[in-house]
């Protein structure tokens, strides 16, 4: 075997341990919450001994971090993925408000917040990698789309980035916080559908293209 394909596989083989490490302590973090779970959990669900455990993340705390960072970041990208700029924002806005209400509103990512918000009393770190990772990414990339509809004369702005802060609270307006706090069990797809055409309608009122 070549050196290249000692190098290949070896570079395979880590990125397999390390997601086989990740995937399992996802299940125990999910099951038990970050105080609750504990690098012995881990090795069990994981498989692998304690020590490969530390050899790819020093700490439960990074590992955790580890975990929030790329999780919420991949999703993100699924997220906030502008498919084709040339589509009507009307209609491009509405697609990209119901792939993020969905989110919000599925069940594990109920509990998966849930975890994150009592996680970060005692570890702001994992707050933030969250934050980072998803909402400020997604911000980001409304941003960009939003500035690129103010250069074609499709929408108008001063401040992009305040509007789509504000487009991301407009379009999940009551169906998000109810399910978090233990309101309502779930939220009908109607409801949703509601919440993101109501909240596209008030973007578009006050920073659609006027006449």
């Amino acid at each position: 075997m070549t050196a290249l394909a000692i190098e290949v596989e070896s570079s395979a083989e880590h990125t397999a341990k390390r997601k086989q490490i990740m995937d399992g302590a996802r299940r125990v973090f999910m099951e038990h919450g970050f105080d609750g779970a504990s690098v012995n959990d881990i090795v069990r669900a994981t498989g692998v001994s304690k020590g490969t455990v530390y050899a790819y993340f020093p700490s439960k705390e990074k590992l955790f971090e580890t975990l929030i960072f790329e999780d919420r970041r991949g999703q993100a990208e699924r997220l906030f993925e502008i498919l084709d700029e040339s589509r009507p924002v009307e209609e491009m806005l509405r697609e990209i408000g119901l792939r993020f209400g969905k989110m919000l509103i599925d069940p594990q990512q109920v509990a998966y917040f849930r975890m994150i918000i009592a996680a970060s009393a005692k570890f702001p770190q994992a707050g933030r990698a969250f934050y980072e990772a998803g909402p400020r990414y997604g911000i980001a990339r409304i941003t960009a789309y939003i500035e690129e509809k103010v250069r074609q004369g499709e929408l108008q702005t001063n401040d992009p980035e305040i509007a789509a802060r504000q487009l991301m609270e407009l379009i999940h307006c009551g169906t998000s916080k109810p399910l978090l706090f233990g309101v309502t069990d779930s939220i009908a797809p109607k409801e949703l559908e509601r919440a993101v055409n109501a909240g596209v309608a008030t973007f578009l009122a006050a920073y659609g293209r006027r006449g």
